[in-house]
């Protein structure tokens, strides 16, 4: 009961225009500190700090302007940031800044009317999935959206060349199970576990994506991620990358500079925790 007032408390502060933007961040904050207080009590003075910092890069559309956004593109609710911290809580409190920047470019698509299919190529538990699959079911949308995983970490076959180095342990505490839960089971959410690109043998030969989401860490799989869905993009869809710019995990810089030398986009670097990139087809 605490949790849903408060929730209706932020909704209500932020339908309050007149409100400066200084006034409101520091009203959303003690109400945030509230939420996460109650979901997550352990180390909760550190996780607050780390709220207050990112919660203050909130852009105006969701903050201050959140009432006029509601009027228009209306796609981002409160209950998406609880899912984006679903079962993953330690990874993405630092990482708020790429779930507002997945929700911008949604909502870009959103209000250009460039509707397709949508793919995410690495999902560990789900979170920037369960967005996926919202704009995908959206009604100007209504679209299917692929989700591709081992859902049991690497597949040692990757851990070669630049990537030779990385833990091939990582990413094993999550299954299909799990993700189903936190994302979903509608009919236009399809689950396609294996290897990839072998597992595309599951769905068959696909096209018109207008939103594709690359998040499998190592230089072959998102080589190969890049070889099938940049082909198949719609003009003007968002071909998104995670890792490029991190220095954590070298291959996707390799594999991301290969690809598009002799492409017509230019790579765009996002500042956010891990140094996601994107494109949008031309």
């Amino acid at each position: 009961m605490k949790k849903r007032i408060l929730r209706l408390a932020v909704k209500s502060v932020r339908s309050l225009l007149n409100l400066s933007h200084k006034k409101f961040d520091k009203i959303t904050m003690e109400l945030y500190k509230e939420l996460f207080r109650e979901e997550y009590p352990a180390n909760q003075h550190k996780k607050i700090e780390q709220v207050n910092y990112y919660s203050s890069f909130t852009p105006d559309r969701y903050s201050h302007k959140f009432g006029e956004y509601q009027q228009q593109t209306n796609f981002l609710e409160f209950k998406d940031l609880e899912k984006w911290m679903a079962g993953n809580y330690d990874n993405n409190i630092g990482d708020i800044g790429r779930f507002y920047f997945l929700n911008l470019c949604i909502d870009s698509l959103l209000e250009e009317n460039i509707a397709g299919n949508v793919a995410e190529i690495g999902v560990y538990k789900g979170n920037s999935a369960y967005l996926l699959a919202k704009y995908a079911r959206h009604p100007a949308v209504n679209s299917n959206c692929y989700l591709f995983d081992t859902f049991e970490g690497f597949d040692a076959k990757d851990i070669q060349g630049i990537d030779s180095v990385i833990n091939q342990h990582q990413f094993t505490d999550t299954s299909l199970e799990y993700v189903q839960k936190n994302v979903g089971t509608d009919k236009n959410i399809v689950y396609v576990k294996g290897y990839f690109p072998e597992s595309l043998k599951q769905v068959g030969d696909l096209d018109s994506f207008s939103l594709v989401h690359i998040d499998c860490d190592l230089e072959k799989p998102i080589a190969d991620s890049l070889n099938y869905f940049y082909p198949r993009m719609k003009k003007g869809g968002f071909l998104i990358m995670h890792d490029y710019s991190s220095l954590v995990w070298k291959g996707a810089k390799v594999a991301i500079d290969a690809f598009f030398k002799d492409k017509p986009e230019f790579v765009i670097p996002i500042p956010d925790k891990s140094g996601t990139c994107v494109i949008r087809k031309v």
